[in-house]
């Protein structure tokens, strides 16, 4: 073999390796939604960036409605994003039924995590509430707006509701959702929940396991939604299953090696 041709097949075989490093997956970049930066772990979720998907964690995926993120949570529940702090790792999110800065909010959806890798900050405290309830102790507080005719409805720190009174017996719907503890009044619950719901509340994100691996090689861990698998997705645009150290040195290796095995027949050629 001529030593041209095992130049020329060494430069295909480089085009071949770049190829392979910007097959299908575009870079995740950041992207703005009014004036919140949306990034790794999250990613904007519209109908003209369906490759998304490849950007961050499975139901991190945040639409932007109105130059506002809301963010979708299990069950078809919608919250507001407040503020994503990337540095501490928290999220502080506002029912969206509530993000009107209501005097006399009514909360409709209870809050649930199931399997995202969120969970509560200790800054938080739930309330539960209780509506139109038909019977009530007497001397208990009721939250006068939000009650309706001899109906009353109630709010109290869960778990620290009326002793011996069983108030899901007695009303007609329970709602618990998430504050900040800052922001309540323990002696004025009644009258001070809407300004904390206002507030909203804080949550804590943590790593997917199966992204652990990906995120320690300087990856981005993305989902991909019709395999059903997480991906590694790396600073080329690339993707692999787990990881992104490795791959650079082995195809250096197997380039080298490569190179020299040519070389050396080449020079037989001679």
């Amino acid at each position: 073999m001529s030593q041209f041709l095992s130049y020329l097949l060494i430069l295909s075989f480089f085009f071949f390796i770049n190829s392979l490093g910007t097959n299908s997956t575009p870079l995740c970049l950041p992207q703005y939604c009014g004036e919140d930066i949306i990034r790794y772990p999250f990613w904007v979720h519209n109908e003209s960036s369906s490759n998304q998907q490849y950007c961050g964690y499975p139901g991190f995926g945040v639409r932007c409605e109105n130059d506002k993120a809301v963010l979708g949570l299990p069950g078809d529940r919608n919250y507001s994003v407040k503020d994503i702090n990337y540095t501490g790792h928290t999220l502080t999110l506002v029912d969206i039924d509530v993000t009107t800065n209501q005097t006399c909010p009514r909360p409709r959806q209870n809050f649930s995590l199931e399997t995202l890798p969120l969970k509560y900050s200790s800054m938080d405290l739930n309330l539960s509430f209780y509506f139109n309830c038909i019977s009530y102790p007497p001397t208990v507080p009721f939250i006068p707006c939000l009650s309706i005719s001899s109906n009353r409805s109630f709010v109290f720190v869960e778990n620290h509701e009326t002793e011996g009174f069983d108030w899901s017996k007695n009303c007609e719907e329970t709602v618990v959702v998430a504050v900040t503890q800052t922001q309540i009044n323990m002696g004025n619950l009644t009258g001070g929940f809407s300004a904390a719901m206002n507030d909203g509340f804080v949550l804590d994100w943590g790593s997917v396991k199966d992204c652990v691996t990906c995120e320690n090689s300087e990856g981005y861990c993305g989902y991909d939604a019709t395999a059903e698998e997480y991906l590694c997705v790396c600073n080329d645009g690339s993707t692999n299953s787990n990881s992104c150290k490795g791959m650079l040195s082995v195809i250096l290796m197997g380039t080298d090696a490569w190179f020299r095995f040519h070389m050396i027949n080449s020079v037989h050629c001679f």
